[in-house]
């Protein structure tokens, strides 16, 4: 095993234990938690995500095998309408660079110029640092709506949490379960007439970005916004759900 990679070792267990205390405050366990979505942001496959949560460390692997398997990983997983993979055309043409060089980074055999991985972090619609971030930064990063999410169920729950557990300052995609919870919870509070002033309290206590992501749910469910039924499918086109 390698030694740990830095801070962000910390960092990500800090996000898993933090996440660990609210899923046990809101009795629940970590099945709530989207592995297929996770793995889909954050470029990992699925069955590593259990041992990365769980502390696993993993033998180093250079930039340029780090690269190679996220951009299979994005092959594999933004699929054309009808489940087909993108051809090496289609991805050199989106890119900006040629079907030979899309053919060598996937095996490995060349080094990625900046400008190709910008073209390819462009036409896949992910975040910048996608291809170069570690295991261990690439699942902190993905963890960090997931952790918003369930630190806002436990809020309009009422549930006690701690400060660890409150720590939180991303913004990203939902996760499906965490978000119906989320929802509902909104729900319930907004039908005691009663709880409306302890809840308006608690959203003015909110950090602004996170204020900014919960508006538009309350909103949904007062019939004043339409949700966003978009979600990523193995027929999905490139970019991001």
């Amino acid at each position: 095993m390698d030694a740990p990679d830095g801070p962000q070792l910390d960092a990500l267990a800090a996000a898993v234990a933090s996440i660990d205390q609210l899923i046990q405050s809101l009795d629940m366990d970590r099945s709530v938690i989207d592995l297929e979505r996770l793995s889909y942001e954050a470029g990992i496959p699925v069955e590593r995500i259990p041992a990365l949560l769980d502390g696993v460390v993993s033998e180093p692997e250079t930039p340029q095998e780090t690269f190679r398997k996220r951009l299979v990983f994005l092959r594999d997983s933004r699929l054309k309408p009808g489940g087909k993979r993108l051809t090496l055309d289609e991805i050199g043409e989106g890119a900006g660079i040629s079907h030979g060089q899309v053919a060598y980074l996937l095996k490995g055999q060349r080094s990625p110029g900046v400008g190709a991985v910008s073209g390819l972090e462009t036409f896949f619609g992910v975040v910048p640092g996608f291809f170069t971030a570690t295991e261990r930064q690439a699942l902190h990063r993905a963890l960090q709506p997931i952790h918003e999410q369930l630190t806002h169920v436990a809020l309009l729950r009422g549930t006690g949490i701690s400060a660890l557990a409150m720590r939180s300052s991303s913004v990203g995609s939902d996760n499906d379960r965490i978000g119906r919870e989320l929802r509902a919870a909104v729900a319930e509070a907004l039908q005691q007439p009663e709880e409306v002033r302890e809840l308006t309290h608690q959203m003015r206590a909110l950090p602004p970005k996170s204020r900014t992501r919960i508006f538009p749910v309350i909103r949904q469910i007062l019939g004043l916004e339409r949700p966003d039924s978009s979600q990523p499918t193995d027929g999905s086109s490139a970019g991001r759900p």
